[in-house]
This record gives C-alpha cells, sequence and structure tokens, in this order.
C-alpha cells in the first residue's frame, strides 16, 4: 500500500508540476496575445484550462488530479489577466515589462481585474476551470475490450 501511495505523490507531483507550467505558459500566451490585438479575447481562458488539464494527464488522473487541474485552470486565467494589464500599463509608461512588474499598484490592479471578472470574464473563467478539472480527471486504460462473439 506504501508503495501506491508514493506511486501516486510522485505522478501528482510530476503531473501538478507539468499543470503550473502549462498555466504560466498559457498566461503568457494569452498576454501576448491581448495586447498584440489589444483585445481580450475571452476564448483565451479555455484555451489554458484545456493546456492545464492536458498538461496534468501526465499524472493519469482522478479526482485529486482534476481539482488541481480546476484550481491551476484558474490561476493561469489570473496571471494572464494580470500579465496583460501590466503590460498595457508598461506600455502606456514607456517602461519595461519587468519593471512596471516589479513597481505596479497591485491594488489598482487586482481592483481592474475584479471589475472585469464581475462583468464577462466570470462565465469563461468557470468554463476553463470546468475543463481544467475534466480534461485532469481522464485516465487512460490498459485494458483493452474483448473482441464481439459472433452470434450464430
Amino acid at each position: 500500500m506504501i508503495e501506491a501511495d508514493s506511486s501516486l505523490e510522485k505522478k501528482l507531483l510530476l503531473g501538478g508540476l507539468a499543470g503550473l507550467a502549462a498555466a504560466i505558459i498559457g498566461a503568457i500566451v494569452w498576454a501576448i496575445l491581448t495586447v498584440t490585438t489589444k483585445y481580450q479575447i475571452g476564448w483565451m481562458a479555455i484555451g489554458v484550462g484545456a493546456l492545464v488539464g492536458f498538461a496534468l494527464r501526465i499524472g493519469n488522473g482522478g479526482k485529486l488530479f482534476g481539482i488541481l487541474g480546476a484550481f491551476l485552470a484558474l490561476f493561469g486565467c489570473i496571471l494572464g489577466n494580470y500579465f496583460s494589464l501590466i503590460a498595457f500599463a508598461s506600455a502606456e509608461e514607456h517602461v519595461g515589462f519587468v519593471t512596471m512588474l516589479n513597481n505596479a499598484d497591485s491594488v489598482k490592479v487586482i481592483s481592474a481585474m475584479w471589475d472585469d471578472f464581475l462583468s464577462v470574464s466570470i462565465l469563461f473563467y468557470a468554463i476553463a476551470v470546468y475543463e481544467g478539472y475534466k480534461l485532469s480527471v481522464f485516465r487512460s486504460s490498459n485494458v483493452t475490450s474483448p473482441p464481439d462473439k459472433p452470434s450464430g
């Protein structure tokens, strides 16, 4: 039983790291697309959720993976939105992204994110959380079904 717990912990760690990397990569892509188009595309949230869900499949699923997938999908969406606002502010102020990230008034950024969240983003975030959960729970099956018996 201890060996099975250890295996689950390793799979959860590996899946969690893959999901975290996917959330961060998804957030960066979200910010780049948002700043490039100057338009927040709600479908990016769904893409982040799917990316996280598929990344967590490396751990071969289960309910715990689904919960982690939902959380990381939400984290990726929030981070993508945060990065977008920082990038817009850095362009407006003509300073580098990292400089703005370090010097931004977090309260103002979070307030702007909250207003956006309550107006439009909540639906897309909810879908992303669902995708993160649903796709992370997936378990591959090593069992093949028996061939159909001929009727006769």
